[in-house]
């Protein structure tokens, strides 16, 4: 009977781990480049080991062949690549943001590595993930992640394949509103490059001898980094607001 409880303990808790530490994959923070695999999975191995308790009752008994087993842990390793993608969909809404302001404020062309994504980016996009996830980590809003990856159990049942209409719904509204959100960030740099490139323009019909272009790239640039810095607080407060609400629609259901 010993025996039987430990291989049953075993069962549960690799069927955990494997949502668990497929989700840590795709987490944002977790899933930067500068976090080691080695640390990923450590903690989705202590996070396993402190949940598990509380998830046991929820699990389904040890199948009794070995083609039910593997379906069990890829049905949780999917579900767990989902969560995370899921959650990193979200970051996208700052992304897409940077990526306009780059465009209209003349901040495109510097390109730094962004440590994140392992990619080059512009400036701006890297500036603005970083202060982001300085403020989820600071504020505890990546507790909030792990437990809507906890509270998952809830909606999606181990053992039970999950509906892939509902799953792409639901990435569906999440990226719809990412971009909606996206762009209600940058809209105030979309204003200014309209109200800019429009006064360009009045000043090269007035002033046709006048080399405009020579000095529209460097006023732009000014401009557009003033603009950054007075947003920059209200923008991130959004975003971050935006953040917690996903997450706390997931935890209810």
């Amino acid at each position: 009977m010993l025996d039987d409880f430990l291989t049953l303990n075993v069962f549960h808790f690799i069927l955990v781990f494997a949502r668990l530490g497929s989700t840590m994959m795709f987490l944002p923070g977790f899933s930067a480049t500068y976090v080691t695999m080695q640390a990923r999975l450590s903690l989705a191995l202590a996070i396993t080991i402190a949940v598990l308790p509380l998830l046991s009752p929820l699990l389904p008994a040890m199948p009794d062949s070995a083609a039910e087993l593997v379906r069990l842990f890829i049905l949780e390793i999917t579900i767990g690549i989902f969560l995370g993608s899921l959650v990193n969909v979200i970051t996208t809404a700052l992304h897409l943001a940077g990526t306009v302001i780059g465009i209209t404020g003349g901040l495109m062309n510097a390109m730094v590595f962004d440590p994140i994504t392992a990619q080059q980016g512009a400036m701006v996009i890297g500036l603005l993930s970083m202060i982001s996830l300085v403020l989820i980590f600071t504020l505890g809003l990546h507790g909030l992640m792990l437990k809507a990856v906890i509270d998952s159990y809830g909606l999606f049942v181990p053992g039970q394949v999950p509906m892939s209409g509902d799953m792409i719904a639901m990435l569906r509204d999440v990226m719809n509103d990412a971009a909606h959100v996206g762009l209600r960030l940058a809209s105030p740099f979309i204003v200014f490059a309209m109200v800019f490139e429009v006064a360009m323009g009045i000043l090269v019909r007035l002033a046709p001898q006048w080399n405009i272009f020579f000095v529209a790239l460097p006023l732009k640039l000014t401009l557009g980094l003033g603009l950054l810095m007075i947003v920059l607080p209200a923008m991130m407060l959004s975003y971050l607001s935006y953040f917690e609400n996903v997450l706390e629609g997931f935890l209810a259901g």
